[in-house]
């Protein structure tokens, strides 16, 4: 029956009060829906864009915040990579804008044409393969070619390459660089799959090296101080700024205040592949090479190789090679730094560019920075939809990687499932059916379990599990099922009726006696089983819930007595009025008892990590806590919008079912 008739609908007050219930209902749905948005557009973020807060991600619309992404990516989530590269000191992510226009447009054609030679893809160091707790483009594909390349033979590789990861995710791409070295530290293997995944990539991945940079904005200031007037005083220039030194190709002349410290930081500082050695530098390097130890040295010293020039022509002797770029053997005059951007001046004036055109090149800085703007522009809807979805793919990929999680899960929540609809109707049938003398203090019980928090009897359950009498309760329930039967076929004289509970006592005594003697002729070591690392430590804490109980015996109490009363007169046993009334006119309470042990199952972390020590049996919320350990907050985000889908889903399927289980009882 309605609560407002058709007569009264027509008013116009109560019209006006519906309205304003309806508005109050979807201001409310609103303010609901806000904090979810805001979960949604945090899921997408990383640095650049991790202190805005907004309903949306804002880079969805605005370019500059996706110029501060891209950047971010492509460096490494790093500031002073960034700067670096753009020869311009970074301080801040929202400091980041669209870089200068750069007045030669044929040196910018000329240098993005550049990067896909395969001089600049050797030298280059590869982008989006860090990511800050994050999990950049480079670093995905990368990952997925190893693990095509074994065919998901996870042991194979680590034999072949010797990583020490645990998993496909713990494998991540090789750092090229440790200061001004190459890496070579990492396994062959490893480096030579990933200099061949380096040599597909897109030549917009790449980022470079910049001496002149390092020159001026790091090595320069820690030897003169901040001030650039320290500077222009000690080498006696007109400078005004730190952005107009410059890193010639060869020392300055002797007598220059600038000699001292080109010389000491192209031997020490500058990266070795940005080194490169005159040929005259060759008798001197074989005379170096005789006092030093190992065949390699003593081989190139027989003069049995050609003179290299570059660390790159003779790696395995890097060592002797760094040793002679920082010993006096090799003279200033026979050093040239020869770094990125040398390297495209020289091939530009070999693609017939004139030397005036050359020498007014940009300078590296402005050239990368304003080609990392442009490759940006150029590709915004793809980005926007990696940046979108790429903490998703790192979720899933984690998932997908431990796929025990998820059959773990499914398992156990079909279990609790089972378990929940078979226990807790039976207790709460025999309460509702059987007016037992203490059914109110058994309800109160009940309900009194509902004050204590799970982690009050997650201690007492461990050990329980861990010591499990399963051998004395399976002869205490065998015994009481024969006793039971036995009680029942003794022969009964009318004259001398016996209590209505004897068969129930005789069992229960039977029951005792048999646990008891089995556990002492067992003994403590025979008589206890571990329980831990199998589904039923996970189920049997969480089979009997006194809420369930007591709903559903408050359910089975409105259903008509007169149902019960007509099956007897049938000749229906209590199982078939339990199975066929009972349960059947149960089913949107049964429901709501559902969803309550699926999302109690599947929400499960701590009593999970607790009772199941081993990584094979992990639930999906435990593998998922793992990942949030070190993880960026933006893919905690995701991961909790990811685990929140299927109860959602489960909600979303079965609400029907489940508002009648929660409305029914309210108007029986």
């Amino acid at each position: 029956m309605p609560i407002i008739s058709p007569a009264t609908r027509r008013n116009r007050k109560t019209r006006f009060a519906c309205a304003v219930i309806f508005a109050l209902l979807s201001l409310g749905a609103l303010t609901m829906l806000y904090p979810f948005s805001l979960m949604l557009a945090g899921s997408v973020h990383s640095e650049a864009d991790d202190q805005e807060i907004t309903p949306w991600p804002s880079f969805w619309t605005d370019d500059t915040v996706l110029f501060r992404k891209y950047a971010e990516s492509k460096h490494d989530v790093s500031l002073d990579a960034i700067g670096e590269a753009w020869g311009d000191p970074q301080t801040g992510w929202r400091r980041i804008f669209e870089p200068a226009p750069v007045a030669d447009a044929a040196a910018l054609a000329d240098w993005k044409e550049w990067r896909a030679t395969p001089e600049a893809r050797e030298i280059g160091i590869l982008g989006h393969v860090t990511g800050g707790r994050l999990l950049p483009k480079n670093a995905r594909l990368f990952r997925a070619r190893l693990e095509a390349s074994y065919a998901g033979d996870f042991q194979r590789f680590r034999r072949e390459t010797g990583a020490t990861a645990g998993s496909w995710t713990g494998v991540n791409p090789p750092v090229e660089r440790i200061g001004r070295h190459a890496n070579h530290a990492s396994s062959p293997a490893l480096l030579d799959a990933f200099r061949a995944f380096k040599r597909d990539a897109p030549p917009e991945d790449l980022r470079f090296p910049n001496p002149e940079a390092a020159y001026a904005r790091a090595y320069l200031p820690s030897v003169h101080g901040q001030d650039v007037a320290a500077l222009a005083a000690a080498w006696g220039t007109n400078l005004d700024s730190w952005a107009q030194v410059r890193l010639p190709r060869r020392a300055p002349a002797e007598g220059s205040g600038s000699r001292a410290d080109w010389i000491a930081f192209v031997r020490n500082r500058a990266p070795l592949d940005c080194v490169r050695l005159d040929e005259a530098a060759a008798p001197a390097w074989r005379a170096f090479l005789a006092g030093r130890p190992g065949p390699a040295a003593a081989a190139a010293a027989a003069g049995g190789a050609a003179f290299p020039r570059l660390l790159a022509d003779a790696p395995e002797l890097r060592t002797d090679w760094e040793a002679f770029l920082r010993s006096e053997d090799c003279r200033p005059e026979w050093i040239e730094a020869y770094g990125p951007y040398e390297r495209f001046l020289d091939w530009r004036a070999a693609r017939g560019r004139s030397a005036a055109e050359v020498a007014a090149t940009p300078p590296q800085g402005a050239l990368a920075a304003r080609a990392d703007w442009e490759d940006c522009m150029a590709a915004k809807r793809a980005l926007r939809r990696e940046f979108t979805t790429r903490n998703y793919k790192h979720v899933l990929q984690f998932v997908a990687a431990h796929g025990n999680g998820i059959r773990n899960t499914a398992i156990y929540c079909a279990l609790a499932v089972f378990v929940a609809l078979l226990v807790n109707p039976l207790a709460a049938y025999a309460l509702s059916r059987f007016k037992l003398p203490g059914t109110y203090q058994i309800l109160l019980f009940c309900m009194a379990t509902m004050a204590f928090p799970g982690e009050v009897s997650m201690i007492p359950s461990f050990l329980l599990l861990k010591r499990f009498p399963l051998l004395p309760l399976g002869a205490a329930v065998a015994a009481m099922i024969v006793a039971w039967l036995l009680a029942s076929r003794l022969p009964r004289d009318p004259r001398r009726r016996l209590p209505s509970g004897f068969r129930g006592l005789v069992a229960l005594l039977a029951a005792c006696a048999a646990g008891g003697l089995s556990a002492w002729a067992l003994g403590p070591a025979r008589a206890t089983t571990s329980l831990l690392n199998t589904f039923a430590a996970l189920v049997l804490p969480g089979a009997a819930n006194g809420y369930f109980i007591f709903l559903l015996k408050g359910f089975f109490d409105s259903l008509p007595r007169e149902l019960f009363e007509a099956a007897e007169l049938d000749g229906a046993g209590e199982w078939t009025k339990f199975w066929h009334l009972a349960m059947n006119l149960s089913k949107p309470i049964l429901a709501v008892i559902a969803l309550g042990a699926f999302t109690g199952a599947y929400g499960a972390f701590m009593m999970a990590l607790v009772i199941i020590p081993d990584e094979s049996m992990w639930t999906l919320m435990v593998w998922i806590s793992q990942l949030q350990a070190g993880a960026h907050g933006a893919v905690v985000y995701a991961s909790l919008v990811i685990a929140a889908l299927p109860t959602f889903l489960v909600f979303a399927l079965c609400q029907n079912v489940i508002i009648r289980g929660i409305v029914v009882p309210t108007e029986k």
